[in-house]
């Protein structure tokens, strides 16, 4: 007997797995770096492009500062408090401080910071591509809401379609019983 799936349960099948796999993607980027003590971020420029691409996410590891080596990516924080993930391109100790120069691939101004001798940084392990989009979308005030909402209408309809098909075999059943 030949099995015919219905156009509906098709793409309710693939909207289910899509949404799976990117629920996955993102507890892997985000909850299982910080199990190991990393941390994970979305780079929001292309300052490091093509290494790094605006949308990606990237998992840092933090550091002693005096482990940073030139030509590492290392994530610190600017004066303003927003973190910056860039290229090492000079590393010089003065008394208890490390002076910085660091570069995005992209950029042609280097940035110029120092950070105590026995502070810490961190060190881009890897990256994941284009995953923080989405992510930067679900933190938006309709990305929250579609959150809650989405999986309730989904989990609504789905109660209702079992209470229709108990009414229907139940009518189904009383036919064939008269």
């Amino acid at each position: 007997m030949v099995r015919r799936h219905r156009p509906w349960s098709v793409v309710r099948t693939f909207a289910v797995w899509i949404a799976m796999g990117f629920t996955l993607a993102i507890l892997l980027a985000f909850a299982l770096p910080l199990a190991f003590g990393d941390r994970s971020y979305v780079v929001r420029s292309g300052s490091m492009t093509p290494t790094i691409r605006t949308g990606d996410v990237v998992v840092v590891k933090p550091i002693p500062a005096l482990s940073a080596n030139v030509g590492d990516i290392i994530t610190f924080e600017d004066p303003h408090g927003r973190l910056i993930s860039h290229r090492a391109r000079w590393i010089h100790r003065v008394g208890n401080q490390l002076q910085f120069t660091t570069q995005g691939d992209a950029n042609s101004g280097q940035e110029h910071w120092q950070v105590r001798a026995d502070g810490r940084i961190g060190r881009v392990l890897y990256r994941v591509p284009k995953l923080g989009f989405g992510i930067v979308r679900l933190q938006t005030t309709a990305g929250r809401v579609g959150l809650i909402i989405v999986p309730a209408l989904v989990l609504a309809a789905s109660l209702l379609r079992g209470i229709w098909r108990r009414e229907r075999d139940e009518e189904v059943v009383d036919a064939l019983a008269a």
